[in-house]
C-alpha cells in the first residue's frame, strides 16, 4: 500500500487520472493475487487504452470517490462526482459514435459508472444504479456475443453475469444470459472455472422464478405440469452443485474450509439477540471462498423454493416425508415421482454457513473486493428467507452483516430492501 504521502498527493488534487485509478487498485484492492484476481474487470481500469474519454473520466471518478472515503476527505470526494458526471456526458457521446459504441473501453466506461453508483448513490436512491445495469445488458447484447469471447471483452463480460442475473432476479424477469449461445460461445477454447459454472446454476433462477410467480395465473392442470417441470429443473441444479463441490474438492488434499472461533459480531450492539454464530468458518483462499460461499447462497434459493413447490404440489402429503419417495399421477395420466426432499427441507443450515463465511470475507486485508464479492451472496439470502417469520433471528444477523457492507464502500445496500 502506498505511504500516506503519496495519499496526501492525491487528496492536494497533485494527480491526473491514471494516477488515480493506480492509487485506486493500490489502496482499495489488496495486492495478492488471491484476494484479487487477474481476471476481474476492474483491472481493466488500469490497463485498457483511453481513447474513450468517458472510461478516462469514469475511471477516474470511482477512484476519486474510493480514495476520498478511505482517507476521509470530502474535497477528493466531491471531485469524484464532478468527474461522475463528465463521465457520463461522454458515455452518451461513445454511444452515438458508431466507431466507439462497440468498443470494450465504452463497455468499461458504462461498468464504471455502475460501481460509482453503488458506492456512491449519487442520486439518493438504487433507481439510477438498476437503470444503467438495464444499459450495460442492452449494450452487452447489442456488441453481440463473439466481442465477449476473448480478451478484455470476455473479462468485462465475466464482470457483467452475476449483476446481470441479480437484476432479472430483482425485475422478475428473463435475461439474454440464459440463452445457450452466451451460456456457451464466451467460453469456446476455454475451461470454465467452478465459479463461473456455479454462476451458470444462479443463472437459470430468473427463469425458474418467472414461472413460479405465473402459477397461479394457470388452471389447474396446466399449474400442476409446470411444478413437476420446475421441480425437476430445481433437482438437476442441485445435483450440478453437488457435483461442483465434489470436483472443487478433489483438486486439493485439504480441506476446503475449516471452523475458527469467530471475531465478528455484527448484533454486538442488539441486548436482545445473543452471538447466533461463535464458530466462523476460514477457507484455503478467497476465490474458494468466494466459489463456495455464492453455490450456499443459491442452495439456500434452491432448497426454500423446492420447498415451496412440494407444497404446492400436494400440501402435507408424504411428499414431505424423509423416508420415502412419493409417486403422483400428473393431470395428463403419466405417473412422475418427485424424490423425498430429506435434509433439504432444513436450509437454515446452509444459511448459517452462509453466515459463518462473512467474517472471512470481511477482513481487512480484502479490503473493497470483500464487500463486492459478498453482496450477491448476502442477498440472495434474505430474500429467501423473506417473510419466514421463525427466521428472524438469522435474518437479523444478515441485516446487521450487510450495514456492514454498507460501511465498508457500499452505498447502495442503504437501501437494501
Amino acid at each position: 500500500m502506498p505511504e500516506m504521502g503519496a495519499a496526501h498527493a492525491i487528496i492536494q488534487r497533485q494527480y491526473n487520472c491514471h494516477s488515480l485509478v493506480q492509487a485506486f487498485l493500490a489502496n482499495c484492492f489488496p495486492t495478492q493475487r488471491s484476494c484479487l484476481s487477474s481476471r476481474s474487470w476492474i483491472t481493466l481500469l488500469a490497463t485498457l487504452p483511453t481513447e474513450v474519454k468517458a472510461l478516462e473520466l469514469s475511471s477516474a471518478a470511482v477512484s476519486a470517490a474510493a480514495i476520498g472515503r478511505k482517507f476521509q476527505d470530502a474535497s477528493l470526494v466531491k471531485e469524484g462526482h464532478n468527474l461522475y458526471i463528465q463521465g457520463l456526458q461522454q458515455l452518451q457521446h461513445a454511444l452515438r459514435d458508431r466507431n466507439l459504441v462497440r468498443n470494450d473501453g465504452t463497455l468499461a466506461a458504462c461498468m464504471a459508472l455502475s460501481l460509482y453508483e453503488a458506492m456512491e448513490c449519487p442520486s439518493g436512491g438504487s433507481g439510477a444504479y438498476f437503470s444503467h445495469c438495464e444499459g450495460i445488458l442492452a449494450l452487452v447484447q447489442a456488441r453481440g456475443v463473439e466481442a465477449h469471447s476473448k480478451g478484455a471483452g470476455h473479462q468485462l463480460f465475466l464482470g457483467i453475469r452475476i449483476p446481470g442475473i441479480l437484476h432479472a432476479l430483482e425485475s422478475h424477469s428473463s435475461t439474454f444470459l440464459i440463452d445457450s449461445v452466451w451460456m456457451q460461445y464466451p467460453w469456446e477454447g476455454k475451461l470454465k472455472t467452478p465459479f463461473t459454472q456455479i454462476v451458470d446454476c444462479l443463472a437459470q433462477a430468473p427463469g425458474i422464478l418467472k414461472r413460479v410467480h405465473s402459477l397461479f395465473g394457470l388452471h389447474k392442470k396446466e399449474r400442476t405440469e409446470t411444478c413437476y417441470t420446475l421441480i425437476h429443473e430445481c433437482w438437476h441444479i442441485d445435483e450440478k452443485l453437488d457435483m461442483m463441490l465434489h470436483e472443487m474438492q478433489q483438486v486439493t488434499p485439504h480441506p476446503l474450509y475449516w471452523q475458527v472461533q469467530s471475531q465478528m459480531n455484527p448484533l454486538s450492539d442488539s441486548e436482545s439477540l445473543e452471538n447466533l454464530f461463535p464458530v466462523a468458518f476460514h477457507f484455503i483462499d478467497l476465490e474458494t471462498a468466494n466459489s463456495i460461499i455464492l453455490l450456499w447462497a443459491i442452495r439456500v434459493m434452491l432448497w426454500s423454493g423446492l420447498c415451496n413447490l412440494y407444497r404446492l404440489v400436494d400440501s402435507g402429503s408424504p411428499i414431505l416425508d424423509s423416508t420415502t419417495t412419493s409417486v403422483l399421477p400428473s393431470t395428463s395420466g403419466l405417473r412422475k415421482s418427485l424424490h423425498p426432499l430429506g435434509h433439504r427441507r432444513d436450509y437454515i443450515v446452509i444459511v448459517h454457513n452462509v453466515c459463518q463465511s462473512v467474517e472471512y470475507i470481511l477482513r481487512q486485508e480484502t479490503l473493497l473486493s470483500g464487500p463486492l464479492s459478498v453482496t450477491p451472496a448476502l442477498g440472495i439470502v434474505l430474500e429467501s428467507l423473506r417473510g419466514q417469520p421463525h427466521c428472524w433471528k438469522e435474518v437479523a444477523w444478515l441485516r446487521a452483516a450487510i450495514d456492514i457492507v454498507r460501511q465498508r464502500g457500499l452505498g447502495l445496500l442503504k437501501y437494501a430492501r
